[in-house]
């Protein structure tokens, strides 16, 4: 992590599957993990998903928001950007969050 002040850049980004395709794009965003991982800047990044597998969370933290705008340059994302059309009923609702502290 970075020194100083800043704390890592927090983000949840929730995806909602089409009916039908909640396993297509499971597969499609599973694939996401392993090359974002080895990204300069990644210290985190998890996919999850609710009780009933149609809906996706990505949960990620990044050194600083840089790293973030370079991760979007990646192929692996760019080829999420072009498949995930006809997957995704409700996606990219990005929060970032800040972390409280005590």
């Amino acid at each position: 992590m970075s020194s100083g002040n800043s704390s890592p850049l927090c983000l949840i980004v929730k995806v909602k599957a089409v009916p039908g395709k909640e396993k297509e794009l499971r597969e499609v965003l599973s694939a996401m993990v392993e090359p974002t991982r080895k990204e300069p800047g990644c210290i985190t990044y998890q996919l999850y998903s609710n009780e009933t597998n149609d809906t996706f969370f990505f949960y990620e933290l990044w050194e600083t928001p840089e790293h973030l705008e370079d991760h979007k340059k990646t192929p692996h994302y760019l080829h999420l950007v072009k498949v995930r059309e006809g997957l995704v009923a409700q996606g990219g609702e990005n929060t970032r969050l800040q972390e409280v502290l005590a």
